[in-house]
């Protein structure tokens, strides 16, 4: 495929996923976050402790909700400690002490105001430790990328990017990218394999240097899930309404699409005119970066600590 080929698919691909977009959010997603609403969004201190303890929690809830989503805890499974607020009413006399008015008009039975008194050890469990009813799940893919996954490793290498294929990424996120280097999840399913890693590819290609700290969130997220629709399409992946409702899910909508069309039209059809480029696959390029199992890889320790909201869909 040249380059005319693939801009004409990126056209393509982005004038459906405009009108999606149009459309708004799909009967997917609307119960997805319907689902969604009935978990409790957790302070940013309990996330972090969330997250130490196990760092691939994507749905955390107590007990009791667990038991009300008709989910039940398996058995020997240890719960993950958080903070839970004492919640206590302030007592008139306290309102004195503190300044209270107590003035004239004022009524003996408005109710008292809730104060926290102090905090106790709550635990909270995640969707893997559960069993039972089925969950709303986002809008997947289906088909099979064949050699096409192959050939998006052949060209990570060509942009001198390590790729790390591992078991799991904090706060249970599908892919991860680092600034240089990329990790995705091994057990994927292929046909979503192929999408991260065309997703976090697509991140190291728009979101390193300056640009990053001049987009929003919004924007960047925008820009990655519609690189990796046009490539997704580009291969013949059925995709469904995913890219629209993964988008509408970080607030972005047609408006930030059309902003950034031509910076997503161009790294699109870049990727998929490589992708068919007539050139032999070879397990490694001279001056690739080392894999994490080389002996003298250097790990990459630092941790943006807003991934924690990246990979983390609700908690």
């Amino acid at each position: 495929m040249n380059r005319e080929e693939a801009l004409k698919k990126s056209d393509d691909a982005l004038k459906e996923l405009s009108e999606s977009l149009r459309q708004g959010k799909s009967e997917t997603l609307l119960k997805y976050l319907s689902m969604l609403s009935r978990f409790h969004h957790y302070s940013f201190g309990n996330c972090m402790l969330i997250v130490m303890q196990r760092p691939t929690a994507t749905l955390v809830a107590g007990f009791q909700r667990w038991k009300e989503l008709h989910r039940w805890v398996k058995k020997d499974e240890k719960g993950i400690a958080i903070l839970a607020p004492m919640i206590g009413r302030r007592k008139k006399d306290d309102n004195a002490k503190n300044g209270g008015s107590g003035a004239v008009g004022e009524s003996d039975n408005e109710p008292e105001a809730k104060v926290v008194r102090g905090f106790r050890v709550a635990y909270v469990f995640d969707v893997e430790q559960t069993e039972g009813k089925e969950l709303e799940q986002f809008t997947s893919l289906a088909g099979d990328p064949g050699d096409y996954l192959l050939r998006l490793e052949y060209v990570v290498r060509q942009h001198r990017l390590q790729l790390d294929y591992v078991d799991a990424i904090l706060g249970g996120a599908n892919g991860a990218s680092y600034g240089g280097r990329i990790e995705v999840v091994s057990s994927l399913p292929i046909a979503q394999k192929f999408s991260t890693l065309a997703h976090e590819l697509a991140h190291e290609l728009l979101h390193r240097g300056d640009r990053r700290d001049q987009t929003s969130k919004t924007v960047r997220e925008t820009e990655a899930e519609s690189v990796a629709y046009v490539v997704c399409r580009g291969i013949g992946l059925e995709c469904s309404t995913r890219a629209s409702d993964y988008i509408q899910l970080w607030d972005g909508d047609e408006k930030v699409l059309m902003q950034s069309l031509e910076l997503i039209r161009s790294v699109a059809a870049d990727i998929l005119s490589r992708l068919d480029a007539e050139t032999e696959i070879s397990p490694a390029l001279p001056g690739d970066p080392p894999t994490a199992n080389a002996p003298n890889a250097t790990p990459m320790v630092t941790v943006d600590i807003t991934s924690v909201r990246e990979v983390t869909v609700a908690g």
